[in-house]
């Protein structure tokens, strides 16, 4: 009785489909690694055509357009949310966004998947704006749990990026400011000097 029992389960699990795998894929452990260096294209290839046949026809020119952060997010993700986030995708919507390969990244990473791509879908119309964006990116679950508003996370990366001084900016001390006023004055001093003698020459 007892082998007829693990012959069943055995059966059932052989005859699962793919979808029932779909979270167990990721951009980490043994798991499809995008970043992996010197990942063999073939290898790349061959999880593209697992994506496209594990969500069906329709994600074909969402895995291709968006490429290897395109096969994680699948895979990071269960089988309604992956068909749901290529269907965000062919509505032209991820197309909004600043830049949708971003978000597929992070959607990716560990213990992400559904949730993040949920909130993300969901909410697509605040994200299009940078600093929303961007403040949804740096700690997504946060905003995806309701842990943070949106708007306040918005509102710190607006404000860290126009209190971030410009690249051409160089912040100096007094006495630097003064030394440097000082070496400017004797240089005018003396090109006023050499232009008065040469005058006098002429």
């Amino acid at each position: 009785m007892f082998r007829w029992i693990l012959f069943g389960s055995v059966l059932c699990f052989l005859m699962a489909p793919p979808a029932d795998v779909f979270g167990q894929f990721g951009p980490s452990g043994n798991r499809f690694d995008p970043y992996a260096p010197g990942l063999d294209p073939r290898v790349r290839r061959d999880w593209r055509e697992k994506a496209v046949a594990a969500v069906g026809p329709t994600a074909r020119d969402f895995v291709e357009t968006q490429g290897d952060e395109a096969v994680t997010a699948i895979f990071a993700c269960s089988r309604p949310v992956a068909v749901k986030l290529v269907e965000f995708y062919s509505s032209g919507k991820m197309g909004k966004l600043p830049r949708p390969r971003a978000l597929l990244y992070v959607i990716s990473q560990p213990r992400h998947g559904d949730d993040v791509a949920l909130w993300a879908i969901y909410h697509a119309g605040e994200l299009t704006d940078a600093d929303s964006f961007d403040a949804y990116l740096r700690s997504p679950l946060d905003y995806a749990l309701g842990l943070k508003q949106l708007a306040a996370g918005a509102a710190e990366v607006r404000a860290r990026r126009l209190n971030q001084p410009a690249p051409w900016t160089v912040s100096l001390s007094p006495s630097e400011k003064m030394g440097i006023a000082v070496v400017a004055g004797l240089a005018i001093v003396g090109y006023l000097i050499g232009r008065h003698r040469r005058s006098g020459i002429c």
